[in-house]
């Protein structure tokens, strides 16, 4: 899935809650995947951290292989 797609499925997704729930209802989910959104968020930045202390302290983490983040711990430390 792209980036437009994507975007056209959240709008899409957003517009019929919009039309079948209530004002509250409407809220309330609003207010849980808006949290959900930051959580998920945070862990990922927190797994990049913790997994950028593992490499620079010569540990393997815990035997996952990632290039992504393999790639960007290269680059930040390229001299």
């Amino acid at each position: 899935m792209n980036p437009c797609q994507m975007n056209a499925m959240i709008a899409a997704l957003t517009n019929y809650l919009y039309c079948t729930l209530s004002k509250k209802d409407f809220i309330f989910w609003n207010v849980f995947f808006s949290e959900l959104s930051k959580s998920m968020f945070g862990m990922e930045i927190l797994r990049g951290i913790c997994m950028w202390e593992q490499k620079k302290k010569g540990h393997g983490g815990h035997g996952e292989h990632d290039e992504y983040e393999d790639e960007n711990f290269a680059h930040e430390h390229d001299e």
